[in-house]
């Protein structure tokens, strides 16, 4: 199984450096030798407070918006929401700090470097010589302690010095083995392409941070004006911490946070290093192994870059691709931690790229698209939380902005699950300010934890009462014609049409709005089905769901993205919204609607498979979907197109993966990554049409193979293996008694299942 990213060079730059974390507190590893670098994230350091963005003429402009695009006046629509329905910005994920260890009297060559990040352990290793001294680190984030660690070995004494630097209104101070690094971060930040419009607050309210490193060593150590000197000492080893004043989305951060900090060292610092490794493999280790992969290519023994650089992506870089994407879920998403952002936990920046935040139009959800069925249930857990907070603070947004009921999310969301739409009235911003979907979108996962656990309790008081919540906003909202009903005005995410010379972005109706809805409310009639529900508001769903489906194909046999077909802004776009209902959604499938399933086909023909990385991940669930293993195959290495690091964020440059395996929008987005690891596992296994598909899209390429471990709804554990393209071997096993549908070449196979007992079907 391919689980080793392997270096000869250390990291110049972000995008070369090695990610590291625990769902909460994430570190990048330069590896450097002269001074290294680790980098340090905490999920709960934001900018801001709670309370949500409220704008006072929002419920005048969307009526008047209504009424300009019943009069078929979509651009003065689309200029009144911008000018009197857009917000402020929300808040910022901001970095932790930095810790820097230099080595004294380090001017000596190197040789025999290496580094490594091994993802069933979770350890980043760096080894070399320098100066007749073998040097080896070892580098983790423990979950069950909480904390960074590195070990220094080296065959002789030497020295090094460590300093700091902490976020925002900070401090770092030392004692003689021990940094304090302390800060605030701001109260408002606008992000980092809108800086002149305000400056950055400091109002005492935000976030604040206590961390710690101690130094544990056989030399001495003291401090100095600049941190610690470690001297003369073979074995050497760092132990970090922090704890910020983050209480809950809806609590000003007022929690104590240098004093449990120091407990939390304190009670580390007891424990030897070897207890600390075994209890951090013992928690992610399992976890990494529930799937094992064999995609039939040869484990290569050529450093990471040197692959990705080669034209020739062989299978064993696409396995690759596909176990980094799992143990970017296993780091970044854990119970108990905040839900992953633009770029997981991992940000360098102050001004972060989109202010890597939660952009709930896509790329939230698809970092979250392989958990279920990659098996990592709980690490689910923290974006169920983030919709959950997030349906409560929309009754408020639902309210002010369109006087409806339930609940209402716009695309973009933070820590305080601010659920109010953004744009801060700039010209061009309804294009994506002006979306209100996303409180459907995230339904359907409240729905899909409920399908792959059967957890009937869940359902009831967690995902039921929310969805049902999101489909109030919906019925309130809708609006009758022509025998559909509709959502209007609507838009389809950061996507234009051209329309008199005008980027035209609001329009009567969308594919995607529609089938959002439809989704949702299908996803609704299924719950009270099982939950004996037959009340008023279900019948209402129930007499509207058959009303909503509003597919069209346009003249060259593609999905209508819009009510009309309109002159597109741009063929190419990196968007495929209108494609909803293939995938997330099971609403278009090649079985079901083949007709449908064929105009998507045809769609991203048009739309093309270069694109940004987020958006090739997106594409190869699509072409799965469609039973075009081939087709998906080569947008994954496509996806593996290398990029060079900028250094600075870049927009313009074509999207592919950075030499530490990061996806590259660019720049750096982490959602590609989990979104390519999502459509490979389609390639194998679909749960579609009450069915559970076995190798639907297996790609010419992949011959010889297998992949275990792999979760179909129902809680299935599913174990696959196949030569010469052909199913040799599958064995199901579920703690659940069920009837399932197995469909394996195309014949279905209802098979009985009692708990916990292995089903060998082949």
């Amino acid at each position: 199984m391919e689980k080793i990213l392997y270096y000869k060079d250390e990291a110049r730059v972000f995008e070369e450096a090695l990610p590291l974390g625990n769902g909460s507190l994430g570190a990048m590893v330069y590896g450097k030798i002269e001074k290294e670098r680790i980098s340090l994230n905490h999920d709960t350091l934001w900018s801001g407070k709670p309370g949500q963005k409220i704008v006072d003429t929002a419920y005048e402009a969307n009526e008047k918006a209504k009424e300009l695009v019943s009069q078929g006046k979509f651009y003065e629509a689309q200029r009144e929401i911008e000018n009197n329905f857009t917000g402020r910005w929300l808040n910022s994920y901001i970095y932790l700090g930095n810790l820097y260890l230099e080595r004294e009297d380090a001017s000596d060559p190197v040789s025999e470097y290496s580094r490594v990040l091994d993802m069933e352990n979770s350890i980043v290793t760096v080894k070399y010589s320098q100066g007749g001294i073998d040097f080896e680190r070892e580098y983790f984030v423990s979950k069950p302690d909480d904390c960074f660690v590195l070990k220094i070995r080296s065959s002789k004494p030497a020295s090094y010095k460590l300093s700091a630097d902490c976020v925002g209104k900070s401090s770092v101070t030392s004692g003689k083995d021990t940094l304090y690094l302390s800060g605030e971060c701001p109260s408002h930040i606008t992000p980092e392409y809108a800086r002149h419009e305000s400056p950055i607050l400091y109002d005492g309210d935000g976030v604040k941070v206590s961390a710690m490193a101690r130094v544990i060593c056989d030399g001495k150590t003291e401090y100095c004006s600049e941190g610690i000197r470690i001297l003369n000492a073979k074995d050497v080893t760092l132990r970090f911490c922090a704890e910020t004043s983050f209480v809950a989305f809806d609590k000003l951060p007022n929690k104590p946070t240098f004093y449990p900090c120091l407990e939390k060292l304190e009670a580390i610092c007891k424990k030897d290093y070897n207890v600390l490794k075994e209890a951090h493999i013992n928690d992610v280790k399992p976890l990494f192994n529930k799937v094992e992969t064999d995609f039939g290519g040869e484990i290569s023994a050529l450093p990471t870059d040197q692959r990705l650089k080669s034209e020739n992506k062989d299978l064993g870089l696409c396995e690759l691709l596909y176990n980094f994407g799992r143990y970017l879920i296993i780091a970044s998403s854990r119970e108990g931690s905040r839900a992953t952002n633009l770029q997981g936990i991992w940000n360098d920046k102050f001004y972060a790229p989109w202010s890597s935040n939660y952009t709930v139009n896509i790329n939230t959800e698809m970092n979250y698209w392989p958990v279920l069925m990659c098996d990592l249930e709980k690490c689910h857990y923290p974006l169920l939380e983030l919709i959950e907070n997030a349906s409560k603070n929309g009754e408020e947004t639902a309210q002010k902005f369109y006087k409806a009921k339930g609940f209402v999310s716009h695309h973009n969301m933070d820590l305080w699950a601010n659920t109010t739409p953004v744009g801060s009235k700039r010209e061009g911003s309804a294009r994506y300010a002006y979306w209100n979907m996303s409180s459907g979108w995230l339904s359907r996962h409240l729905f899909e934890h409920y399908e792959y656990t059967l957890d009937k309790e869940f359902l009831a008081n967690t995902a039921y009462p929310i969805m049902k919540k999101a489909a109030e906003f919906y019925l309130s909202i809708m609006e009758y014609h022509d025998g559909k009903w509709l959502v209007t005005p609507s838009t389809s995410p950061e996507n234009a049409c051209i329309i008199d010379g005008k980027a035209v972005t609001v329009y009567p109706y969308t594919a995607m709005t529609q089938g959002i809805v439809e989704d949702l409310f299908t996803n609704i009639v299924k719950s009270a089905d099982i939950l004996g529900i037959n009340d008023d508001f279900v019948k209402e769903v129930k007499e509207k769901l058959p009303c909503l489906n509003v597919y069209e194909i346009g003249s060259y046999g593609q999905l209508l993205e819009y009510d009309k077909e309109y002159q597109e802004e741009d063929i190419h776009h990196r968007h495929v919204s209108h494609l909803y209902g293939l995938y997330p959604a099971n609403l278009i499938s090649t079985e079901k609607t083949p007709a449908l399933a064929e105009a998507c086909r045809q769609t991203l023909e048009i739309r093309g498979d270069e694109s940004t990385g987020w958006s090739m991940g997106w594409k190869v669930n699509l072409w799965a979907k469609l039973k075009d293993g081939n087709r998906a195959l080569k947008l994954v290495k496509t996806q593996l197109t290398f990029v060079h690091p900028q250094g600075d964020i870049n927009y313009s440059e074509g999207g592919g993966t950075y030499a530490n395996m990061f996806d590259a929008h660019p720049p750096f987005q982490i959602d590609g990554n989990f979104g390519v690891t999502a459509g490979i596992t389609q390639m194998f296994l679909q749960c579609e049409d009450g069915k559970i598909k076995i190798l639907p899209a297996l790609p010419d390429e992949m011959k010889n193979g297998k992949i275990k471990g792999l979760l179909a709804k129902g809680g299935i554990k599913v174990d696959i293996e196949w030569k010469n393209s052909k199913l040799s071997s599958l064995e199901l096993v579920t703690p659940h008694e069920q009837t399932a549908i197995i469909t394996v070449e195309g014949a279905d196979r209802e098979i009985h299942l009692t708990p916990n007992k292995k089903f060998v079907v082949v």
